[in-house]
């Protein structure tokens, strides 16, 4: 397995947790957790029952108004999500074959198809960084969406070098 792979691979393993992750939220969703952050807790039978129902409203709230990779629902969205699973898919197939001992393949193969799949993905990522979901004005972008970029960023790069390795190495073998 290629440096190339390993890195592919951490980008994949990293993208799946970034996709559970808030990736926008609202401006409603964001006052909403700043209400719960705010409000008390207080344990016992009787105290502080209007800051507990305050809390948990608080909280419903905001998850309501958060959206991560699998809740986003607009078709773009839905595009990112697909892009985003085929390149974790190929990544991980390519650095597990390849740690295997599965012998370089010539052409695209999986690592250039991870490759492509993550550049189309990241591009989408971004252009949804800048045209979020809903209004702009009333949507706000968390931490999910960039850690998303880089990622994929991981998964393309990654890739787009084991490739090249493996494209050196067929060459080699074949001048043999």
């Amino acid at each position: 397995m290629r440096r190339g792979h390993a890195i592919a691979l951490a980008g994949a393993l990293l993208l799946l947790l970034v996709m559970a992750m808030d990736w926008y939220s609202t401006a409603t969703g964001d006052e909403a957790r700043r209400i719960e952050s705010i409000t008390d807790n207080p344990s016992g039978a009787e105290a502080g029952e209007i800051d507990r129902r305050l809390n948990e409203d608080a909280r419903e709230i905001a998850e309501d108004e958060e959206k991560n990779a699998w809740q986003a629902d607009a078709l773009i969205d839905r595009i990112i999500l697909i892009l985003m699973l085929l390149a974790i898919v190929f990544a991980v197939l390519t650095a597990i074959t390849r740690a295997a001992g599965a012998k370089a393949t010539k052409g695209v193969g999986p690592a250039g198809a991870a490759a492509i799949f993550a550049a189309a993905a990241a591009a989408l990522v971004a252009y949804r960084i800048i045209q979020e979901p809903g209004l702009d004005s009333a949507t706000n972008v968390k931490a999910g969406a960039p850690l998303a970029l880089l990622g994929l960023a991981m998964i393309a790069l990654g890739s787009s070098s084991a490739l090249r390795a493996d494209d050196k190495e067929t060459a080699d073998a074949g001048t043999d």
